[in-house]
């Protein structure tokens, strides 16, 4: 499991930033997220070396109650990596079906209070004490509308955790899509025509000093650059690489201290694996951004307000996807 919860605070710990904010972990006591189970759980995998992400695991000689709800969507979570859920199945976990982005919100899907609330995202039922994450709906199995989010958290969570299942639609306006064709792979060689519409893009982030600190060495925008390129200049050799512009003045000094945070935080780690020749086989630090092309350089994509994310993660494709 990626999280556990504090015995005596009820604080939700999630397993890779333990060392980060809880150095003295040893001194914790964790226990299962779900308060009707609350059996004991250990961090693991913790070195910096290790090959496994770092998670907990409950102890040899406890099982989590039959009805502990964050053991049966775990459980799910680790199927979905690997087959095909079952419409049944798609339900508890209850992927995000509408993407709400007309409204200024933060990214706890809270309306203008910025500075009164600093949890991070959590989902569809925020953080802290586990909620139900699901209503069945016999009538309507394939699309709930109920699961409404406002940030791309929880959609790219759902494309990355569930790659035989992205045949699922989700709704933005008044359109639907699927998410195997919502997502758009910034690769070598990316022609910008294939970029044209409003899609979450994504592609692996440049591990250099050059995307180091970033969000502090432009005074209004930032300037992400990826591996991604458009061509290669056949003269100077030089490649013309995609980057991602944030601009600062569209987004609350709290919401970008946030998205700065997680980006230092997930950079330092990669480029730190890479500099010792520690990244796991297939991973890669990457950009998602919901925006489009900038009217001027196609090689340069605009977020849509606030609509950034990042994950240090492994992009699976699967024979469904669209290769783009």
């Amino acid at each position: 499991m990626n999280k556990a919860r504090i015995e005596n605070t009820d604080t939700i710990v999630f397993a890779d930033e333990i060392l980060q904010f809880y150095p003295d972990y040893n001194d914790l006591v964790f226990v299962c997220v779900d308060k009707k189970c609350s059996i004991r759980m250990a961090p693991s995998s913790l070195k910096k070396n290790s090959k496994i992400r770092p998670h907990f695991k409950k102890y040899r000689n406890q099982e989590h109650i039959k009805e502990c709800e964050f053991a049966i969507l775990n459980e799910l979570y680790q199927k979905g990596q690997n087959q095909k859920l079952t419409n049944t199945q798609i339900n508890k976990i209850g992927y995000p079906s509408v993407f709400k982005i007309e409204e200024k919100i933060d990214l706890d899907g809270n309306k203008d209070q910025l500075e009164e609330n600093n949890n991070d995202d959590e989902g569809l039922t925020g953080r802290g004490e586990l909620m139900k994450l699901y209503e069945f709906d016999t009538e309507n199995i394939r699309f709930n509308r109920k699961n409404k989010v406002q940030s791309i958290d929880r959609i790219v969570d759902w494309y990355l955790g569930f790659p035989y299942n992205r045949d699922v639609e989700i709704e933005i306006g008044n359109n639907r899509i699927e998410y195997q064709y919502f997502f758009k792979k910034i690769k070598q060689n990316t022609n910008p025509s294939k970029l044209n519409n409003q899609r979450i893009f994504y592609g692996k982030i440049m591990l250099s000093d050059k995307n180091q600190d970033i969000f502090n060495k432009y005074d209004n925008s930032v300037y992400l650059t990826l591996l991604g390129f458009k061509d290669i200049d056949n003269v100077s050799g030089k490649y013309e690489n995609y980057s991602i512009k944030i601009d600062k003045k569209v987004i609350s000094k709290t919401l970008l201290s946030r998205i700065k945070k997680k980006y230092n935080s997930l950079f330092e780690k990669a480029f730190s694996d890479f500099r010792t020749d520690n990244i796991p086989e297939n991973f890669g630090l990457y950009a998602f951004v919901y925006g489009k092309l900038d009217k001027e350089k196609d090689t340069i994509l605009n977020v849509n307000k606030h609509h950034i994310t990042f994950r240090y993660d492994e992009v699976r494709k699967t024979m469904k996807e669209n290769q783009n």
